[in-house]
């Protein structure tokens, strides 16, 4: 029985050989109906899902973290249980594809053809009214102002992995600490942080692995609370981040969660899910449990 797969790629990314042997192999597949759809800007990618998750068996985010963000947003209005989502990672950071073994064209494709998949958690956020789903990783404080600097370089025509590394310098010299409480039956934090990570997988801002144990069909998410510790305190600890050893320190705390509450002492903070900015605080995140079906 032949399956309809809709590749959604990100218009302003050149693609690597890698990815180009990827979607060569999908489309010598005799079985595989091979569409492809370009992004041309902000949010289209969740358009386009939204669209093909009505005609298709497989949607496909070919880019990098903020292309499969605005996928799974698109697959989540509409909500189809029989649609899987795949990933052909070709971003900068390409942190969610972290959680699964090492990507290869062949095995990735014969994934699809045999109908391999796994059933994986989302995080979801609630602002208010509105709500937004994350893949991998979510914060408030000093990687979202990253993420807000980052954009804000981007209309100057400064992209790239030196855009991210510049915003991260930019930031790092006029960030401000902000009073965040962070609270729901079981856990209760108030005080002055660097930031606040929800993770449904392991990994974010580029290969920092800020809660090894984090599983995504857990049924939980992970919070980490970096709260009164110094940007030098924390560039020290990168080394163990990257290595998937926890922070020691204080100030640091660790979490599980199904739900969980945060507001803001003084001021709306920015907040950002797999790279994208999303909304403002005061924000309520909780896990959405064995939601989407995922090539594995």
């Amino acid at each position: 029985m032949k399956k309809t797969v809709t590749l959604i790629i990100h218009g302003q990314r050149k693609l690597s050989n890698k990815t180009l042997e990827t979607i060569q192999l999908m489309e010598s597949e005799p079985i595989l109906i091979v569409k492809k759809q370009i992004t041309k800007g902000p949010l289209d990618a969740s358009d386009i899902a939204r669209k093909a998750s009505l005609d298709s068996d497989l949607v496909i985010a070919v880019g990098g973290d903020g292309t499969c963000n605005e996928v799974i947003n698109g697959l989540m209005t509409t909500p189809n249980p029989e649609i899987v989502f795949g990933v052909i990672p070709n971003g900068t950071g390409n942190d969610f594809v972290r959680n699964f073994p090492s990507f290869d064209p062949y095995t990735f494709v014969t994934a699809i053809v045999e109908n391999s998949v796994r059933t994986i958690d989302l995080g979801k956020i609630t602002f208010g009214k509105v709500s937004h789903y994350f893949l991998n990783a979510a914060d408030i404080g000093f990687g979202a102002r990253v993420i807000e600097t980052m954009n804000r370089q981007r209309l100057k025509g400064i992209g790239g992995k030196f855009s991210y590394s510049l915003a991260i310098i930019r930031t790092f010299f006029t960030y401000r600490k902000p009073v965040i409480t962070v609270q729901n039956d079981d856990f209760h934090f108030e005080g002055k942080s660097l930031m606040i990570v929800f993770s449904n997988g392991t990994t974010f801002g580029h290969g920092l692995q800020i809660y090894p144990e984090a599983k995504l069909n857990s049924g939980k998410l992970g919070l980490a609370v970096i709260g009164k510790v110094s940007l030098f305190q924390y560039a020290k600890n990168l080394g163990k981040l990257k290595d998937g050893r926890k922070i020691v320190h204080p100030e640091v705390k660790y979490h599980e969660f199904q739900k969980i509450h945060i507001t803001t002492a003084n001021r709306n903070l920015v907040v950002e899910t797999d790279g994208e900015i999303a909304g403002r605080s005061p924000i309520m995140v909780e896990v959405v449990p064995s939601v989407l079906q995922v090539i594995a």
